[in-house]
C-alpha cells in the first residue's frame, strides 16, 4: 500500500464517526475516461458553470489573429490557484462581433502567446431564441494536484452565448465531458465503477458515484447511465449471500484516482432505497384528464388572460418552463393532464405558459429564477403565491387550494 493511499485510508476511518469497526473498507483505482471510439458516455452533465470574463486593457497585445472585442478571465479547476487556468476569449476577422477564439494558458505563465494556436468555433444563431451560439467541445485540459505531484487530463466542453444584436457576452460556461472509470471485485462479485465530477476537478464528497455488477446486461453504458447514479450520500448495492451487499461512500482522493467505499450491515434492499427516486410512482395509477386545461403562450397568450380574469373573477395562473427543463416536461405529461389537477384549474383559473427562452422580458418581470415556476395572481393581476421546482399532483392541488 503507497504511503498516499495509506493516509487516506486513515483519514477516511478516523473522519466517519459512524463507521463501526467490522465494517468491510474497499479501494477502487479508477481511471481517467472520456469520450471516443463509440465507448459509452455518461448521459448526463453538471450545469454548466460560468466563468465571468473582463475585457483586455486597450494597450494590451493581443495574441496573432486576434481581434477585439477581446476578453479574459480564470477556469478554477484543481485543488487551488496553482491548478487554475486563464483563458482570453477575442472576436476574429470572420466573425468580428462574437467571441469565436479562445486561447488558454496552458503552461500558467500569465501568456496566451506561448500555448499553442487558438481553439476557434463557427458561431451559429438559435432559430427560436434568435441568440448566437460560439462552442468549442471536447478541450482537454491539464490539471495540477500539487500535494499528489502530478497532473491529470481533464475534458470540458465551453459555450458563449450572445443575444441577438447584443455585445460580446461577459460570460463563458463549460461543462466537464469526462470522468474516472474502474473494476473492483467485492466479496468475490466484480463490478464497474464510475465518479462524475461537478466541474472543478476536485473529487469528494459533491459528486457523484455509481456501482454496478460487471455482469449486468449492457454494464459499461449502464453505470454512466443517471438510473444508476446518484450523489456520493446515497449508497450503492452488489449481490450477495445471502442478501445484497450494502455499499456507502468513504472519500475520493481529490485527483479522483481513488475511491475508498465501506461494505456495511444494513437492513436496505436497492429496490427500497431507489424506490422514492421514482417521481411518477404515484402518477401513473392516477385518472387522466378528459377535459384538458386550455393554455394561452406567451406575453400575448399573458395580456389576454390578465384581460379575462378582469372579466370573469378568475385568477391567472402562470407556468414559467424552459424547453431544456426536464422536470418541465415531466409536468406537461404527468400534472397537466392529471385529471384532478386539470378539473381545479378549469374550475378557477386561465392558464398561460411562458417560454423563459422567448419571453425574457416577463422572466425579468417576474424576478423567475428557476424552473419550472408557477404563479398564481389574483383577478386584479397581483401575485397571490408562487411555487418552484417539480411539484407532484398532491403537492399543486394543495397550491392550487382556495386560499
Amino acid at each position: 500500500m503507497t504511503h498516499r493511499l495509506a493516509v487516506l485510508l486513515l483519514l477516511s476511518l478516523t473522519a466517519v464517526s459512524h463507521a463501526a469497526a467490522q465494517d468491510q473498507i474497499v479501494h477502487a483505482t479508477l481511471a481517467y475516461a472520456a469520450p471516443g471510439d463509440g465507448r459509452p458516455t455518461p448521459n448526463f452533465s453538471p450545469k454548466g458553470t460560468q466563468v465571468s470574463l473582463r475585457p483586455v486593457a486597450a494597450g494590451v497585445q493581443l495574441p496573432p489573429g486576434a481581434l477585439r472585442p477581446a476578453k479574459r478571465g480564470v477556469i478554477k479547476v484543481g485543488p487551488g490557484p496553482r491548478s487554475w487556468i486563464a483563458v482570453l476569449v477575442t472576436a476574429c476577422a470572420e466573425h468580428p462581433r462574437d467571441l469565436c477564439q479562445l486561447f488558454l494558458d496552458r503552461n500558467r505563465n500569465g501568456r496566451f502567446a506561448d500555448d499553442g494556436p487558438a481553439l476557434t468555433a463557427t458561431p451559429s444563431q438559435n432559430p427560436k431564441t434568435r441568440a448566437w451560439w460560439t462552442s468549442m467541445s471536447k478541450v482537454e485540459l491539464s490539471v495540477s494536484y500539487p500535494a499528489a505531484k502530478r497532473t491529470e487530463p481533464y475534458l470540458v466542453n465551453f459555450w458563449l452565448v450572445r443575444e441577438d444584436s447584443a455585445a460580446a457576452p461577459d460570460i463563458l460556461r463549460y461543462s466537464t465531458g469526462s470522468w474516472r472509470a474502474g473494476k473492483v471485485t467485492v466479496n468475490g462479485v466484480v463490478a464497474l465503477v464510475a465518479a462524475m465530477d461537478d466541474n472543478d476537478a476536485v473529487f469528494d464528497k459533491a459528486d457523484m458515484w455509481s456501482i454496478i455488477p460487471a455482469s449486468d446486461s449492457n454494464a459499461e453504458k449502464a453505470v454512466l447511465n443517471l438510473a444508476e447514479a446518484r450523489p456520493t450520500n446515497r449508497l450503492m448495492f452488489l449481490p450477495g449471500t445471502p442478501k445484497e451487499q450494502v455499499l456507502e461512500f468513504r472519500s475520493f482522493s481529490p485527483d479522483g484516482r481513488d475511491l475508498l467505499f465501506a461494505v456495511i450491515d444494513r437492513p436496505v434492499t436497492k429496490l427500497a432505497d431507489r424506490a422514492p427516486d421514482d417521481l411518477l410512482r404515484d402518477e401513473r395509477p392516477r385518472p387522466r384528464a378528459t377535459t384538458p386545461f386550455e393554455w394561452g403562450h406567451g406575453r400575448q397568450g399573458y395580456e389576454a388572460a390578465l384581460a379575462k380574469a378582469k372579466a370573469s373573477g378568475l385568477n391567472v395562473f402562470i407556468d414559467f418552463e424552459a424547453t431544456w427543463c426536464g422536470p418541465c416536461h415531466t409536468m406537461d405529461q404527468w400534472i397537466w393532464t392529471d385529471a384532478e389537477v386539470a378539473a381545479r384549474l378549469n374550475a378557477g383559473f386561465i392558464g398561460v405558459k411562458v417560454d423563459a427562452d422567448l419571453e425574457k422580458a416577463l422572466v425579468k418581470q417576474f424576478k423567475i429564477g428557476g424552473y419550472p415556476t408557477m404563479v398564481i395572481l389574483d383577478a386584479n393581476g397581483a401575485e397571490i403565491q408562487r411555487v418552484v421546482d417539480y411539484q407532484s399532483s398532491k403537492q399543486m392541488l394543495v397550491f392550487l387550494a382556495p386560499r
